[in-house]
């Protein structure tokens, strides 16, 4: 006997389950991203130079307007295509990640179907707008 939450199960999109999962490994690849990039960040004669905000300021935002309070030059690393692909993928899975947990705590929150379809798109442009910024801030814009 088949019964109605089972059927509801089934019939409910994989969506949820590849989120679910993506929220996961995504909150892990953030952590050992953010963590490659202060090793780095030491490696390349940061050691001594910059303070533990700095140091996080270059492994998660590593354009040269934002930490230029240091003495580590930050735009030849920048315009390699290497950190320009890591930069944009940190980013990407840092705003995916974000957008999806809000995603998660408005269908939790919002009872209302048409208002929860309104926030759902809003909360979609909002992340298209973020991505844009992540990808004219990575590949256009050029540290003072």
């Amino acid at each position: 006997m088949v019964t109605q939450a089972g059927a509801a199960r089934r019939s409910r999109s994989k969506f949820e389950l590849y989120m679910w999962f993506f929220t996961r490994v995504s909150g892990i690849l953030m952590l050992l991203m953010g963590a490659y990039s202060i090793i780095y960040a030491n490696l390349m004669g940061g050691r001594g130079v910059m303070d533990a905000g700095a140091e996080l300021r270059w492994a998660f935002f590593p354009i040269s307007f934002h930490v230029s309070s240091t003495d580590v030059e930050l735009t030849p690393n920048f315009q390699n295509p290497f950190w320009q692909f890591y930069s944009l993928l940190l980013f990407a899975f840092a705003a995916t990640h974000g957008a999806n947990g809000i995603r998660v705590i408005l269908k939790d929150y919002v009872r209302h179907p048409v208002l929860l379809a309104w926030l759902n798109a809003m909360l979609f442009v909002l992340w298209l707008a973020i991505m844009g910024a992540a990808v004219y801030l990575v590949f256009a814009a050029q540290g003072a």
